[in-house]
């Protein structure tokens, strides 16, 4: 909902990482905003933004996604504090729920509604729209704003009070997108230059494992969805992201940088090399892996001993050494699949006091 409270809300941690919009996906983008679309869900073209202007809707005419397009523009960017926080307790027009929470609670997510001022969401759909045919409930959501690529959730929708408004997210996805702009519960971005990219298919749903939906801070949702994100945005949209991480160093051949899975030093960007399927820099700073089933390795998640590579043990969720090896990373880790020796681009992808270190998390 589009808010009324005139407090500023300030609540962005450090570290917050954007990533780098793909060619492919930026030629997309610049099509949409140029151009006109071909088919709308629903047969609705004339939807409204939230300020006055009408004209929008969420078009279908490519396969896989269904996004949002205007008459040559793309949507713009209003203020959801539904949920969990109330944006911090201050919103004059908020909803305690999102429309979700059913799953949430049901499905093992381990929290009962989103929390605006944590979760990066999208809101699709309006009165009169509904879009769960098309876009399952809690699906992948890429935003472009500002230059960069954000991921988010289909989070929430609009009620008939907001007279099928479009253009909506949460102030976290929308701090994240402009934190230059002073954005609150009473200002959204109003220029109409965001596209806000939903995949369809049961497979682009977001699941209990695929994020930290139990985050503390907003960068470090982000960043717990950037590898599920990076995974639909390729095999939706032939994208993959490189880390715009300044630590990652610089990559020309984008899904080949530092940490990509490989086959030989041919798959691998520049002078990066294919060690234990994995792409990194040579002279040793090649993620120490010796395993032969990548995504298996030591701190990958595991339900069973059979989910993990070689004589690797299952063990508190976690693939570990054997017992008596003395190399197992620790059992206990609040961020399953980021605990001691996963793979790592950032101190932010590694869980608890864990730190990045030659792409492992130590």
């Amino acid at each position: 909902m589009f808010l009324q409270s005139t407090i500023v809300i300030s609540f962005l941690a450090a570290h917050v990482l954007a990533w780098t919009v793909p060619a492919n996906l930026q030629t997309f983008y610049n099509n949409v905003k140029n151009g006109g679309c071909k088919s709308y869900a629903g047969g609705k073209s004339n939807l409204n933004d939230g300020q006055g202007h009408s004209g929008f809707g969420f078009c279908t005419d490519t396969a896989n996604v269904v996004y949002l397009s205007g008459k040559n523009s793309l949507g713009d960017m209003d203020i959801d504090c539904d949920g969990a926080s109330n944006c911090g307790g201050l919103s004059g027009d908020w909803q305690a729920g999102t429309s979700f929470d059913d799953i949430l609670t049901s499905k093992g997510y381990g929290i009962q509604t989103l929390d605006a001022s944590i979760h990066q969401f999208s809101v699709l759909g309006t009165c009169n729209l509904n879009l769960q045919g098309t876009i399952s409930p809690l699906a992948l959501v890429a935003v472009v704003c500002n230059n960069q690529l954000l991921y988010s959730v289909w989070g929430d929708t609009n009620g008939c009070d907001d007279n099928n408004f479009t253009g909506e997210a949460s102030i976290s996805l929308a701090q994240l997108c402009f934190p230059n702009e002073g954005l609150n519960g009473n200002k959204g971005h109003e220029a109409h230059d965001v596209l806000y990219l939903a995949f369809t298919g049961s497979d682009a749903v977001v699941g209990p494992s695929n994020a930290n939906w139990k985050a503390r801070s907003p960068s470090d949702f982000q960043n717990s969805l950037k590898s599920f994100g990076d995974s639909i945005l390729t095999k939706k949209f032939g994208s993959t992201v490189p880390p715009s991480d300044p630590g990652t160093g610089t990559c020309s051949w984008v899904g080949h940088c530092a940490g990509a899975s490989c086959s030989t030093h041919n798959d691998c960007d520049g002078d990066l090399e294919c060690k234990s399927g994995i792409c990194g820099g040579s002279g040793g700073t090649t993620p120490p892996q010796t395993c032969s089933w990548v995504g298996h390795c030591a701190g990958a998640s595991c339900k069973s001993n059979d989910d993990c590579s070689d004589d690797l043990e299952c063990k508190g969720g976690v693939c570990s050494a054997s017992s008596g090896g003395g190399t197992s990373p620790p059992a206990t880790c609040s961020w399953v699949g980021h605990c001691a020796g996963a793979s790592c681009r950032s101190h932010d992808d590694c869980s608890d006091d864990l730190e990045c270190r030659n792409g492992i998390c130590t």
